[in-house]
């Protein structure tokens, strides 16, 4: 495996009738094992894992490491539950697959619930005391609130199966913050965006869920980045935060971009779109993004869209 690691929040594959589609997931799969990419399954964003049944989420997890196990980072990415129980749960199913590391966001803000710090201690202590296996956890705005990062280290120092921290949508402040915090050593990893910054700060690695369409984009990204190719890196970087900017404007968090992408660059399970409460965007604004995500001009798109056929824009 590459020295540093990118891992996508990948995106689950639907058939047209909207079952799971084992077959394209296998292939979407292996593309990331290509590009030396590991994953993060059914995510609760990008991986549509609050649509997901009980047995479908088995099967993910359980395809997930037939195809990547050994090979590539093939971890599980449960979206955030009400209940330190319900997270166990959720976590023995991924394990029992065989996943490598299971990622634990805090408690959901249901019915206007914020946990108090003390709230957010005694979650976590339930559900780390249940788990003996590998863990991420997640201090994710995302879900509502920010924990404060001397929390989030002092979780990390007295349990010593977590091995990573998963940080999104937080800056460098909070970064040195947690890092200053911890006492042991843990995996720092970073999105993409704003990361020439955290790599020298010291980040493990990097989450990704632009690397769906992109991955070998961001192998190369990070393969600069260690043989210290700047301005190869620089370009690569221009590259991705000019993707990345463009496809935020249809909600960069959720998979409806992604699903657009995939159905126009025929990737696999690109025909399947998304899964109710999620509704593909109409077909003129489908157009638009089409259109627009062909002129950036990124290489890997032009590749993709010409072995699909299509005619990219001068």
């Amino acid at each position: 495996m590459p020295n540093m690691t990118v891992i996508c929040r990948n995106a689950t594959t639907f058939t047209k009738t909207k079952e799971l589609d084992e077959e394209a997931f296998r292939k979407s799969l292996q593309r990331f094992v290509d590009a030396g990419l590991g994953v993060y399954l059914a995510s609760g964003g990008s991986g549509e894992g609050h649509a997901l049944s009980w047995d479908e989420l088995r099967r993910v997890y359980q395809i997930g490491v037939e195809v990547c196990k050994g090979k590539v980072p093939v971890n599980a990415n449960p979206p955030e539950k009400h209940t330190a129980q319900e997270t166990i749960d959720h976590a023995n199913l991924a394990i029992e697959a065989g996943v490598d590391v299971v990622n634990v966001y805090g408690p959901s803000m249901l019915h206007g619930f914020k946990p108090t710090d003390g709230e957010l201690t005694a979650y976590y202590d339930e559900v780390l005391k249940a788990i003996n296996h590998p863990v991420a956890v997640a201090p994710n705005p995302v879900i509502g609130y920010t924990p404060n990062p001397a929390l989030i280290a002092s979780i990390c120092d007295r349990y010593s199966q977590v091995v990573a921290v998963n940080l999104s949508g937080l800056g460098n402040a909070y970064f040195i913050d947690l890092k200053d915090s911890l006492k042991r050593a843990v995996d720092i990893y970073h999105p993409v965006p704003g990361s020439l910054h955290a790599l020298t700060l010291g980040a493990a690695g990097l989450l990704s869920a632009e690397a769906n369409i992109i991955p070998k984009t961001l192998r190369r990204y990070v393969d600069l980045y260690e043989s210290s190719d700047f301005d190869a890196l620089g370009k690569v970087y221009e590259d991705f935060h000019r993707f990345n900017r463009y496809v935020a404007k249809w909600h960069s968090g959720s998979p409806r971009w992604l699903k657009m992408a995939m159905k126009l660059l025929k990737l696999p399970g690109g025909e399947g779109g998304v899964r109710l409460p999620y509704l593909m965007p109409p077909d003129d604004e489908v157009e638009r993004f089409n259109d627009g995500l062909l002129r950036l001009r990124v290489p890997e798109i032009d590749e993709m869209a010409k072995e699909a056929g299509l005619s990219v824009p001068d």
